[in-house]
């Protein structure tokens, strides 16, 4: 039968019209594809800090300036209240190998000081093994500084020669007031669109020139596609936890949760753009938190949770801690209620943890452990959301990820990361930075930037940390003993409650060295 000949014209036509639409698709992208070639070449574009659609500032200020005689960058005394002081040369001695090492206050070496921070067994290790060169890590460890605050001062570094960036983040992104406002119901959209098209310069180019000079506080959802910013931070951290029942402040919000995570993904993704344009190296390292002897710092109930079922957890709370020391079993079957009535009140699967710990369920305590600090609602410590940004930039960036929280935890009791390795809710002991900056230096010799010419420099820089850590003053362990008293009250929501430090004319002079450091420390360091 002979088709229709009006019927075979139509279908050679509709071919026709897809033909032309495609021919037009593919030439667009090819002019798009061109410009991104232009820019490429001219280096138009490149990736700078306010890529973020999230957070802005209101000004920003250098962290190093040059000293007095010009021979040397040290940390700028407008600075110096959030970053220590630290110093290296202006001009660059030959073959030296610098490292610039960003973070917050586990970076710094908190509660006590960069001496014992990881950064600067870091440059001891890598002395030790490789004495071919001079080596160099800066630390730029900022107290309560999250990601975003340490964009700014990753792009400052770009100035000095680096030859690797370290990045050690993520317990800071909900210590400060943002408010993203309109941006929550656009965000689902937009976010995943803004993500892919950021890693384009001709995007980065238009998207710059759409931003007014003066960031606005509030925007619309087709001003943030647009590159737009809805939080304006000031210049320097003011936490909520520093302000009056700071606590209070504190309470759960998913939406913002969200936003967070993502904000800290497009942070990590500018950090690996940035650095990949400028041919400097970048680690990210998971930071590490303490699980097992961590109480969440605020539970809270969830908002469908009745009166009546809140009422029997807490009884389920009491009675499972009664019966803790003669029936454990049935202790954990109450607490399992009380978690499957609320699985959002945190306390509950902290104390549930805690008995599976005693029941040698290290499994289950490690799940319930990371569920009690996911579901904390002052969420000082990395939360899993943040932590699976941070694997995924990694591998979506090709960007080497090293895991301190795995790392420690080889190293505690039961594989779960507590008061062995940190001294608090977040920070390392004298021994966890060691390791840290053990791990780093094995990674680099691996990986080619160091040679091993000292096949026992492990030891040998064990030794060394250990040398310095007992030569350092009383004073220093003193003041790092009064720090982590001040922190753990701060951390508990008792800002106003907080020493500001010893007082200038103080007669208090410690025994022994035994009653300023951890026990845990002084055991560390005694091996």
């Amino acid at each position: 039968m002979t088709p229709d000949v009006h019927e075979t014209g139509g279908a050679v036509s509709r071919r026709r019209v897809w033909v032309l639409r495609l021919i037009s698709i593919a030439l667009g992208l090819s002019s798009f594809v061109l410009l991104e070639l232009v820019c490429i070449a001219a280096g138009w574009g490149e990736s700078q800090f306010g890529d973020d659609p999230l957070i802005g500032f209101e000004s920003i200020r250098p962290l190093f300036e040059k000293t007095s005689d010009g021979r040397d960058f040290h940390t700028s005394p407008a600075r110096r209240g959030y970053f220590k002081e630290v110093s290296f040369a202006v001009r660059k001695p030959v073959n030296e190998f610098r490292i610039f090492v960003f973070g917050g206050s586990t970076v710094q070496g908190n509660p006590f000081s960069i001496e014992t921070s990881f950064p600067t067994y870091l440059q001891i290790a890598l002395e030790k093994a490789d004495s071919s060169r001079p080596w160099t890590v800066v630390n730029c460890g900022g107290v309560s500084y999250a990601s975003y605050r340490l964009l700014p001062v990753m792009r400052e570094c770009l100035n000095y020669q680096p030859d690797l960036f370290v990045f050690c983040g993520g317990h800071n992104q909900f210590l400060e007031h943002i408010s993203f406002e309109e941006v929550r119901e656009s965000a689902a959209v937009t976010g995943p669109a803004h993500s892919l098209l950021s890693q384009l310069r001709s995007f980065r180019i238009l998207q710059r020139s759409l931003k007014n000079t003066a960031i606005p506080h509030r925007v619309s959802g087709t001003a943030l596609a647009a590159g737009g910013s809805s939080a304006t931070l000031p210049l320097e951290v003011t936490t909520l936890l520093d302000q009056h029942n700071g606590l209070a402040k504190y309470y759960r919000d998913d939406a913002l949760a969200k936003l967070i995570a993502r904000s800290f993904a497009a942070d990590l993704r500018s950090m690996s753009i940035l650095s990949r344009e400028n041919h400097v190296p970048l680690l990210f390292i998971l930071p590490p938190s303490n699980l097992s002897d961590c109480p969440p710092f605020k539970s809270e109930f969830s908002a469908s949770t009745t009166v009546a079922d809140q009422t029997e957890i807490k009884s389920l709370l009491k009675k499972s801690r009664e019966l803790v020391a003669h029936d454990l079993d049935r202790a954990i079957k109450l607490l399992e209620e009380a978690a499957r009535r609320d699985p959002r009140y945190a306390l509950t699967w902290y104390e549930l943890g805690q008995l599976q710990l005693a029941a040698l369920d290290f499994t289950a305590a490690d799940v319930s452990f990371r569920r009690a600090k996911d579901e904390d609602v002052c969420p000082l410590r990395m939360t899993t959301p943040l932590e699976s940004a941070m694997r995924h930039i990694a591998s979506a960036e090709t960007v080497p990820l090293m895991d301190a929280q795995e790392l420690l935890s080889r190293h505690c009791r039961h594989g779960i990361v507590g008061d062995a390795m940190l001294v608090d809710h977040v920070h390392p002991s004298f021994r966890g930075h060691e390791n840290i900056a053990i791990s780093i230096a094995e990674w680099m010799l691996s990986v080619g930037m160091a040679s091993e010419t000292n096949t026992n420099w492990k030891d040998e820089a064990v030794q060394e940390c250990r040398d310095r850590l007992l030569a350092l003053d009383d004073l220093y362990f003193l003041r790092g003993q009064r720090a982590l008293r001040s922190l753990r009250l701060w951390a508990a929501g008792r800002a106003d409650e907080t020493p500001t430090g010893p007082p200038e004319h103080s007669d208090e002079r410690p025994t022994s060295r035994a009653t300023m450091v951890p026990s845990e420390s002084i055991e560390n360091t005694a091996k």
